[in-house]
């Protein structure tokens, strides 16, 4: 009996054309990323802000206060009651809160007639003013600040002007004036008498 041969039979190894198989996925692949790119391209770009650098500068903020230091505060001291010694007492009290002699200039006011402390200062100088008050109330019973406030041409920082009981001078009061008159003692004036002659 004769085998019949099929023509698409699997009995014969026929050799298959792999070519057009591979170049269709190639051309797939290629097509699919070409309209991958053309999507991704038309889709809006997001477009990086720009963020502007701030340095920050680390100064005091507009609500902060520049720290003075005591011992640069330039303070003048004036003697508002004639009570001797009165500026050196406050300069004392000055000096043991913190501030320097070097920086403080005494003097006296020209009337002595101050019955109260008062203080005054530059501007943004209310902590030292707070501190002076502090320093100086076992001193003095009434104090106050005085406003407006010292000038940007003045010399000091802080002027105090003491007041309290004026100092009023003792004057000696007449007393009656003892006057000695001095006594002499007699004299003795020698007389001549004659001598007899031998």
């Amino acid at each position: 009996m004769e085998e019949a041969v099929f023509p698409y039979s699997n009995s014969s190894p026929q050799p298959k054309n792999k070519k057009p198989m591979t170049g269709l996925i190639v051309s797939l692949i290629v097509l699919a990323a070409l309209i991958g790119g053309f999507v991704l391209m038309k889709q809006p770009k997001k477009v990086e802000e720009k963020k502007d650098v701030v340095v920050e500068e680390k100064g005091p903020s507009p609500t902060e206060k520049p720290k003075i230091e005591k011992s640069t505060v330039k303070i003048q001291v004036i003697n508002g009651t004639g009570t001797p010694g009165q500026a050196g007492v406050v300069v004392k009290a000055l000096e043991s809160a913190g501030y320097s002699a070097d920086n403080i200039k005494t003097g006296n006011a020209e009337k002595f007639d101050n019955t109260t402390t008062s203080i005054t200062a530059r501007d943004n100088f209310e902590e030292i003013v707070n501190n002076i008050k502090s320093a100086l109330g076992p001193t003095f019973e009434k104090i106050t600040v005085v406003s407006p406030n010292l000038g940007a041409d003045s010399e000091f920082d802080i002027v105090i002007v003491t007041g309290g009981k004026i100092f009023e001078e003792a004057t000696p009061t007449p007393s009656k004036a003892v006057t000695e008159t001095p006594t002499l003692s007699p004299t003795v004036t020698p007389t001549l008498t004659p001598t007899p002659k031998p």
